[in-house]
């Protein structure tokens, strides 16, 4: 009789009937299990051990991104959800195991990208996690006056609370053993006591110097200083526990900050998102009294709709961080429990200057050791961490994040400094994040020049305009664009009336996109983009007309596909609507990435415009 247990794996596929499949498995090593599955098709999975009923399969899933636990089922569980959603699992290798009364299996199955090659996949990661770490070591030397390179950065505000959370209950163990039973030593120490039972010269050197002063008989002392053995906590063990107790209780409570300042830049954004749905809702009031209204009800609804829908994102964002804090809360209690013990008290806290052998030979100390060390290489990035906060994005985030980094590197190229925004804000603790937020601002400046540039990635546009004291986009389609680009005077006025320039992402097939037989859905999008419009004040203020469309260009970057023209224009709308292929290169070329050249020449040409401006103020 067959007593190997099975995995069975049903895969859901669109317009095709449902597939099952069978997982291979090995009890003597770890295999490939043969399944693979687009990281959108929804999956799930059934664990089939009849003759063990409380045989376990324990295997991720894509609602929690924890570890789910199934017995033998006679129907399956869904793992992936088969949707672009929050929660869901990126492409990469899934390990999973099932458990029984005799034997362990192992074994793994692949999430793969729709969009992209396992090798430009993993380009794509390295890449990003080079930018995160490359622009902040330039930035910090930037802010510093550096000239040498940094050689290493702070690992992800992520990295370190995920490492705390997993190992406190490790470290509480630990900590809980070592005070039940802490460490003595055996020392010498003298001292005067009525009793004398083994004298030494050290004792007749006192009785004779200090003795008569101490004795009122000489013939006859009443008191003796003599050598005791006693035991003492006070060593260089004992100390190490408290130095690392205090450098735990300091990296959580920087932590916590940290989350905090989170959490209130998150509630900055739903006070301004609710600003703006009260700005929609008179909009509505007052009808086609305002620029940008085109009596388009339904298109203000729909802005409405859509608001209210950031709104109850950014509140579930910021009860995230508030969560994420409490529980640093009560993990700052557990450490803070263990320096109110009277004699932990009396030990040293500062660092030892060395490590004994009896600490590394006691498997408690050396535990708790352990993990200070490993703590303190993630705080200083000495080694690479399983825990980033890249690998975890979605493919889709990953190539929008792959674009504005090359937009970056192009614009340093031509000589701006990255000054605010993200990475390079003065505040702000995104950087130890590993994600670029929605509503992020980036600004670029030159030396010596009459202008800068502004990135905006993913940022809300207004409606219509009401408040008439600032400049902004806006549309009544209420689109959000991936990048947008401004060139603007130091005043803040735009630099010309083409002063602006669209880079969306689309993770799609070529024939999804570009079609000269009909509009893909895309394309209406990309028709909003082009006639994005933009409220002048300072044209306002001078009773020029206000409304401006300053969109040069729209580029729409999607990943190389073979057997396809590497730069299309639109069939109808020529160069000024573009769709250019890009992919990354591995991380150790020297050459640029596919696709590199074609969107610098772009943006070189965009950029154009200020070096004939400045050329003929030269003049």
């Amino acid at each position: 009789m067959d007593m190997q247990p099975k995995v069975l794996f049903t895969v859901y596929r669109p317009f095709a009937r449902p597939e099952t499949y069978k997982a291979i498995l090995d009890s003597t090593q770890v295999v490939y299990s043969g399944i693979e599955v687009s990281e959108y098709t929804k999956v799930d999975v059934q664990l089939v051990c009849p003759n063990d009923t409380e045989a376990i399969l324990k295997i991720e899933t894509y609602e929690t991104g924890e570890i789910l636990e199934l017995h033998h089922s006679l129907k399956g569980t869904t793992i992936m959800g088969g949707t672009n959603s929050e929660h869901m699992l990126v492409p990469d290798k899934y390990r999973f195991e099932i458990i029984t009364k005799e034997k362990q299996y192992v074994s793994y199955y692949i999430v793969s990208s729709k969009d992209f090659s396992e090798q430009s996949l993993l380009n794509l990661r390295q890449y990003l996690e080079n930018l995160l770490n490359g622009l902040s070591y330039d930035l910090v030397k930037q802010k510093s006056g550096m000239a040498i390179p940094i050689s290493n950065m702070n690992p992800t505000l992520l990295q370190l609370f995920q490492f705390v959370n997993k190992h406190k209950n490790y470290i509480q163990f630990n900590l809980e053993m070592i005070f039940k039973d802490p460490m003595t030593d055996l020392i010498g120490e003298y001292r005067v006591t009525p009793h004398s039972r083994r004298p030494n010269r050290k004792s007749f050197l006192w009785q004779a110097q200090k003795g008569g002063q101490k004795n009122s008989l000489p013939n006859s002392p009443r008191l003796h200083l003599e050598k005791h053995a006693e035991l003492t906590l006070k060593n260089i063990e004992n100390q190490w526990v408290r130095f690392i107790i205090k450098f735990f209780l300091r990296t959580i409570r920087k932590l916590e900050v940290s989350f905090q300042m989170e959490a209130n830049q998150t509630s900055r954004k739903m006070e301004y998102q609710k600003a703006q749905l009260e700005q929609n809702r008179k909009q509505i009031s007052l009808g086609n009294n305002s620029f940008g209204y085109r009596k388009s009800i339904e298109g203000l609804k729909r802005s409405e709709k859509r608001l209210l829908g950031r709104i109850e994102e950014l509140d579930k964002e910021r009860q995230s961080y508030e969560q994420h804090k409490n529980l640093l809360r009560q993990i700052t209690y557990l450490f803070t429990q263990y320096e109110t013990v009277p004699w932990f008290q009396s030990v040293p806290s500062n660092k030892p200057k060395k490590i004994t052998q009896r600490l590394l030979k006691d498997y408690r100390y050396r535990k708790l050791y352990t993990l200070y060390k490993e703590l303190s290489r993630l705080e200083t990035k000495k080694v690479e961490s399983s825990l980033s906060g890249i690998p975890f994005r979605r493919t889709w985030q990953l190539f929008e994040y792959y674009n504005v980094g090359l937009i970056i590197d192009i614009f340093r190229e031509n000589d701006y400094k990255w000054v605010d925004g993200w990475l390079a804000s003065k505040d702000s603790p995104h950087q130890h994040i590993g994600t670029l937020p929605p509503d992020t601002i980036l600004r670029f400046e030159k030396s010596n020049s009459d202008h800068y540039i502004e990135l905006a990635y993913d940022t809300e546009i207004e409606s219509a305009i009401i408040d008439k004291s600032y400049s902004r986009y806006f549309n009544d389609a209420g689109r959000r664009p991936d990048i947008r680009i401004t060139i603007y005077r130091l005043d803040g006025s735009l630099y010309t009336d083409k002063a602006g320039l669209i880079i969306e992402s689309k993770c799609r097939r070529h024939k999804y996109l570009i079609n000269q037989n009909i509009d893909p859905d895309v394309k209406l999008q990309l028709k909003d983009f082009k006639n994005l419009e933009y409220f002048d004040t300072h044209a306002s203020q001078k009773g020029e007309v206000p409304v401006k469309t300053p969109i040069k260009q729209v580029i729409v970057l999607y990943p190389k596909q073979s057997g396809m023209e590497p730069v299309v224009p639109d069939h109808l709308y020529g160069e000024s609507m573009l769709y250019l292929q890009v992919e990354p290169n591995d991380s150790y070329s020297e050459g640029k990435p596919f696709g590199y050249e074609s969107l610098k020449e772009r943006i070189d040409d965009f950029l154009s415009q200020v070096e004939e401006s400045e050329g003929v103020y030269a003049e």
